[in-house]
């Protein structure tokens, strides 16, 4: 069995790597047992927090906290609460000026690692990266200078410095071959398929509905307040329906609210919404707990995901795990996700998505429904398995290409 190591990604800002992990963790466990690979968690003592894992906790070989990135000298406060931390969840004194990484993967006689988004140095094993996407190239109004020759900078070590490379779709994968065609053979399209957690088509989501104060009927928009999301587009579509007549079009945001790049985005929407008149129109709900968003999904009339630039659409990839009807932007990236039941729209057309969302807005039916949902349960299952064998048959590959002698810890 292999022994790989998984390190943690994301936080509330960045979901999508929280939900990675996840996937691979349980899609692993689908997998018949002469399959299935050891998978050991280790999440950064400043950057993750445990209780994103403690449902997929199970289906890991362990969960370890440690630094990815120590400080040679730490301040006293965050000494004395990583010692406490560190021994009632691992019943060890820590490290605190080392780097300890090395010393659990060796201990735990990890074959590969994967990085995650990072790229270790001195680990003495091989290692597999990720590239979400190349929206600082696409879309260079989204980012400062600085942070575009940072991304150039980084994704050019992790290319240059993985033994793989994985990508999420196939633009992604164009945009690494065009940039980096020297290092085209350890590219791999790998789509992940989010982990929809525990029971959830037996939850009750009409009591969702009721904790947060929500119609029975509604539109979800459940992605994070950054600016290439696009929100102001579906506003003003919400907009154009009241003005037609439409008064009962309610649609609900989910998503972190803060954008990085964009301070005053948040505020932004908000200010929008009450300028319009939207206030009872637009829902804005911040980031909820995951149980609940997928609860939301399930209960939706449909779903809205207008980004004007994706790697792999998480949304999109839920919603079909979900049974959901989709309006979505037209970006080539949503066109690799196309099925039956995603609708596409001009990105920055409000006019051309109020058409469509009062097209359909009369026959939409609130979920949850069965029919459906056990249908889409079922491929669900299939597609997060197959992430799952992908990844671990690429791990395998990357182990076997390098000679015993190399791949030997060098932590002493």
């Amino acid at each position: 069995m292999q022994r790989i190591g998984l390190m943690a990604m994301g936080g509330s800002n960045w979901i999508a790597g929280v939900q990675n992990i996840q996937s691979l963790l349980y899609g692993n466990s689908l997998l018949p047992k002469e399959e299935r690979a050891s998978l050991r968690l280790y999440l950064d003592f400043g950057n993750h927090s445990i209780s994103d894992y403690r449902e997929v906790r199970m289906f890991s070989a362990g969960v370890h906290v440690t630094d990815f990135f120590p400080a040679p000298s730490l301040p006293l406060h965050r000494k004395l609460r990583r010692i406490a931390s560190t021994i009632v969840r691992q019943r060890c004194w820590p490290a605190l000026t080392r780097r300890d990484l090395p010393r659990l993967l060796h201990k735990h006689r990890t074959d590969v690692l994967f990085a995650g988004t990072h790229i270790e140095r001195d680990i003495g094993i091989p290692q597999i990266s990720w590239i979400p996407d190349f929206q600082h190239v696409h879309r260079p109004d989204f980012f400062s200078v600085e942070e575009r020759q940072h991304r150039d900078q980084h994704f050019a070590r992790v290319m240059a410095e993985a033994d793989r490379v994985i990508v999420s779709n196939q633009c992604s994968y164009n945009d690494a071959v065009r940039l980096f065609p020297e290092s085209q053979q350890k590219l791999a399209l790998v789509p992940f398929s989010n982990y929809l957690g525990r029971d959830w088509r037996i939850a009750d989501a009409q009591r969702i509905l009721l904790k947060y104060e929500l119609p029975k009927k509604f539109l979800l928009f459940p992605c994070q307040f950054w600016k290439h999301k696009n929100h102001a587009t579906v506003l003003r579509a919400i907009q154009l329906l009241r003005e037609r007549g439409i008064d009962d079009a309610v649609l609900v945001c989910t998503g972190f609210p803060h954008d990085y790049r964009f301070p005053n985005y948040a505020a932004e929407l908000r200010k929008l919404r009450d300028t319009h008149g939207l206030a009872t129109a637009v829902r804005m709900l911040g980031l909820i707990p995951r149980h609940d968003q997928v609860q939301l999904m399930r209960a939706a009339a449909a779903i809205v995901q207008s980004s004007l630039f994706e790697g792999r659409s998480a949304v999109l990839e839920e919603c079909e795990s979900l049974g959901k009807l989709v309006f979505a932007s037209d970006i080539p990236m949503h066109r690799e996700q196309l099925t039956e039941r995603v609708h596409l729209f001009t990105p920055t057309s409000a006019e051309e998505l109020a058409d469509l969302l009062a097209q359909h807005w009369p026959g939409l039916i609130p979920g949850p429904d069965p029919e459906l949902e056990a249908a889409a349960e079922a491929k669900y299952h299939i597609r997060i398995r197959e992430f799952a064998r992908q990844f671990i048959a690429l791990c395998g590959g990357a182990v076997e290409q390098r000679s015993p002698a190399s791949i030997m810890p060098r932590y002493r």
